[in-house]
């Protein structure tokens, strides 16, 4: 192999992985969930609102990830009847538009999200805030270094109780190589293997259920630009 072939292998390497540099996690164990005799995911009806964020792209990239997570699992989602995911989305933003009490400049409270869901004739509701998810770059030699930094929480509320029966908090700092694809590509690789790894957590309170394969990035960018059009 000579030495370009060499670095471009190498480069391979550095761009396919996320190496964890830091990782914080917080939040209610499974056994909480598991203690409460959930039902499968096939009888569990789930409207999922938007993240809170700062950014709109990533609000919207984080709701596609919950949806496909969802999915995989094999929960329904909800509002029911809708045929296609861009039609049960936009029929959960038109029930938060017409609350009286949403504030779309605040993050989403427990009993927001427990009275919208009521709306949606969801049992549960997942919702969430991404507090910070950015690419930082340092030159470093001939590759520059580039860390994926995300603070993303998440919550599940039962609609009838409005009590939080599972959430998670996860801080993650990972190297993102050199040469890498753009800082938005390393954010939503960073995005869904937070999300999935939160999923991954929930579902080992539930009944034996079907998992389908892990959620892609690839997977996520596709849902928002179907959501989007």
């Amino acid at each position: 192999m000579n030495r370009t072939s060499l670095l471009i292998a190498t480069l391979f390497v550095v761009l396919t992985s996320l190496p964890a540099l830091a990782f914080e996690r917080e939040g209610s164990l499974p056994a909480d969930l598991a203690a409460l005799n959930p039902p499968p995911p096939n009888d569990v009806s789930v409207a999922v609102l938007p993240f809170w964020s700062r950014d709109d792209t990533q609000r919207e990239l984080g709701r596609a990830c919950i949806l496909l997570n969802l999915m995989r699992h094999g929960f329904r989602l909800a509002p029911s009847g809708s045929q296609t995911v861009p039609a049960l989305v936009r029929k959960t933003d038109q029930a938060l538009r017409n609350d009286p009490h949403w504030d779309p400049l605040a993050p989403i409270q427990p009993e927001d999200a427990a009275r919208i869901g009521k709306a949606l004739e969801a049992k549960w509701v997942v919702y969430g805030e991404i507090g910070e998810l950015h690419v930082k770059s340092e030159k470093r030699g001939l590759l520059p270094k580039k860390t994926g930094i995300i603070d993303l929480r998440l919550h599940l509320i039962d609609t009838a109780t409005g009590k939080t029966p599972y959430w998670s908090r996860i801080k993650d700092t990972a190297s993102c190589g050199g040469w890498s694809s753009s800082g938005s590509a390393i954010e939503r690789r960073l995005l869904t293997r937070t999300v999935n790894t939160i999923f991954d957590d929930l579902a080992t309170a539930l009944p034996q259920h079907y998992v389908g394969a892990q959620v892609t990035p690839e997977e996520v960018q596709r849902l928002y630009e179907t959501i989007a059009q």
